[in-house]
This record gives structure tokens, sequence and C-alpha cells, in this order.
């Protein structure tokens, strides 16, 4: 998993395109699971996100912003890496990368200046990622 010391590489505004596209994405699939807005609910709480900015993140949701535009916000390379990165996590909260998912994914690695390829290994690189994770989490109950 990746580490990044959120507070010194994204800015607070930044912050928010994050949680919001994290949000657009889940709700991509017209299936917005609870693990999903776990997640967001999460990944608010780590950016330590106001009050209000946490009702504009929760309002994606419901009437979804356009993905692209969202993202185009997030400028400063390492954000945009921690974007994708969340986003990719995001979709996968519910264990599913549902074809909606998948596609947005590659509208947004092009928003971010990210080649689809790159993008599509980095994905697949997560998704190994979060597997091995959660194999070794039933391990562990299992001694």
């Amino acid at each position: 998993m990746l580490d990044f010391p959120i507070a010194e590489l994204v800015t607070p505004d930044e912050q928010v395109a994050v949680a919001r596209c994290v949000a657009i994405l889940a709700a991509r699939d017209d299936k917005i699971s609870d693990s999903e807005r776990h997640f967001v609910e999460e990944l608010m709480g780590q950016m330590m996100l106001l009050p209000e900015e946490r009702d504009l993140v929760r309002r994606e949701f419901l009437e979804p912003s356009d993905l692209v535009t969202v993202a185009r916000g997030v400028t400063h390379r390492e954000a945009r890496i921690f974007l994708y990165y969340q986003a990719v996590c995001g979709a996968m909260a519910d264990s599913v990368l549902a074809d909606s998912e998948f596609d947005a994914l590659a509208e947004m690695a092009d928003a971010l200046g990210f080649s689809r390829e790159a993008a599509r290994e980095f994905t697949q690189w997560v998704q190994d990622s979060l597997e091995l994770r959660e194999r070794g989490q039933r391990l562990l109950v299992e001694m």
C-alpha cells in the first residue's frame, strides 16, 4: 500500500476534489454499497475534511458531478497519484470493479495525464495488493 504525507503533498482544495472523485466513482455504477460509502467516510476522516466539505462530498452520491471536471482540479503530481490510488481502492471497496467503474478510471487517467497502459497496470497492482491483504487477514483468523 502507498503511504502519503497528505498535508504536505495534497492541498486542502485537492483533498476535497479527491474525496469528491471517489464518491462520484462509487456512484458511477448506480449502486453505492455500504463498503464504498464507508471508504469515502474514512478517507474524509483521514484528510480531516471540514463538515461543510464532507457535505459537499456526500452530495456526490446523490447528484454526481462530472468526474473529469473534478479530477482536473487536482494539479500536483503527487496529488494526482494519490487521487488515482484512492479511486481504485474506493472502486474495490465492495470487492468488485464494475465495468462502469473501470471505464471511469480510464477517463480519470486521461484527465490526470496518465497513460492508459500505466493506469491499467497500476489498477491491477492495487487489486492484487488488496487481494493479498484480504488473504493475509483470513489466514490470521485461521491461525
